[in-house]
């Protein structure tokens, strides 16, 4: 009996990579339901290609656009609850941003087995998320690399043995910038990226380093570890995708080829290891691995999200909102890149401060809040 699964975010580079490597078991996998925001072409591909039954477009005026087939044509979040009340043993939340919030809880809400690689649902509502997930039958399977080698290093441990966590990054391609530098770079610049091919926000964040910030937040919440014992390590060669420091001064370290299909491989088979034809480890090519300690000076974006991990919930939710609204403005060419951490310092200086939130409706006003805070900051910046 095929596996049921629902990918929401197909048309992003999580949700196309994760097509690939069910394609890659194709005699396992059946694709019951897909949903994208907006990319109309490749949506109509994918549902021709995958034969899904239900198919969810968010962005309701691209509807037109999109060949929908045989499958169920469902429109906007009513249409993406209904997609989630589908019967389905696994749902990969690929969704960019706060909009994978909603269907996070959903999910677990309905007790299904989630492979998560949304990080806004557990950088603005980690206590809520936790909550849920920690409920039967429900289960969370993070898909990010660096939570995926956490979350394989530490099956089986007793958390008593753990004395750190550490996630690695690439450094992205201004690591070796100054200040100045980084002062002058474009958009165009930000999105090469020396390892990875993703989307446009999350390219950006991890020029900023924002990524890396959202990712020892997640992890946080995640693996239930206080944020003082979770720490990066910039390790260009992306071998290395996290390491397990234990009480005995030992590192536990996983390392894998940098490809995004293997973690999610290991996600959609829920831990079960298979054979995979999508790239193997050579250590003898690599030649060396090296690791160094990030610079907070010149990439601010770190200190910020331990400050937002220090003010509490409050904090989280504004630090990933106006950052979505910081990074859009310099894609669009309104802000330099240094303007970026700057303007979510502001917004951290003056949001809401509420220390636990518990629900839904309190982590939208101050999303809200933040969005509105950022979008008058670069109105007056224009002016």
């Amino acid at each position: 009996m095929k596996k049921k699964i629902i990918v929401l975010g197909s048309t992003g580079s999580i949700g196309v990579s994760t097509l690939e490597a069910i394609e890659n078991q194709k005699d396992e996998f059946d694709v019951v339901g897909l949903a994208c925001r907006e990319s109309t072409l490749l949506f109509s591909e994918q549902i021709r290609r995958f034969g899904p039954r239900y198919a969810c477009l968010f962005d309701g005026r691209q509807a037109g656009r999109v060949d929908f087939g045989r499958a169920r044509r469902l429109i906007g979040p009513a249409g993406m609850k209904e997609l989630l009340g589908v019967e389905a043993e696994l749902v990969v939340n690929a969704l960019p941003g706060s909009a994978g919030l909603e269907p996070t809880i959903e999910a677990l809400r309905q007790g299904r087995t989630l492979a998560l690689a949304n990080k806004e649902s557990l950088v603005m509502a980690g206590r809520l998320v936790s909550k849920l997930a920690g409920r039967k039958p429900g289960r969370l399977i993070p898909v990010d690399s660096e939570h995926s080698a956490l979350y394989q290093l530490m099956e089986g441990m007793e958390r008593r043995q753990i004395e750190r966590l550490i996630i690695t990054a690439s450094g992205g391609p201004f690591r070796n910038h100054s200040r100045e530098d980084l002062g002058k770079v474009t958009a165009e610049e930000a999105l090469r990226h020396p390892t990875w091919r993703m989307g446009r926000k999350i390219t950006i964040d991890s020029a900023t380093l924002m990524n890396k910030g959202l990712e020892i937040i997640e992890a946080r919440w995640l693996f239930d570890i206080g944020h003082e014992r979770i720490d990066i390590l910039v390790h260009p060669e992306s071998i290395v995708h996290g390491l397990v420091q234990v009480i005995d001064g030992s590192l536990l370290a996983y390392m894998a080829y940098p490809d995004m299909r293997i973690p999610i491989s290991f996600a959609l088979n829920e831990g079960e290891r298979r054979s995979l034809p999508f790239g193997k480890v050579n250590l003898a090519e690599a030649g060396k691995l090296t690791f160094f300690r990030p610079d907070t000076e010149r990439f601010p974006a770190l200190r910020l999200a331990y400050q937002a991990l220090d003010e509490g919930d409050g904090a989280l939710v504004a630090l990933n909102a106006s950052n979505e609204v910081a990074s859009s403005a310099f894609l669009e060419g309104r802000i330099s890149f240094t303007d970026i951490p700057r303007l979510v310092e502001e917004a951290l200086s003056r949001h809401p401060a509420v220390k636990e939130i518990d629900d839904v409706e309190t982590i939208w006003e101050i999303h809200g809040w933040a969005k509105t805070y950022l979008e008058d900051a670069l109105r007056r910046m224009d002016a």
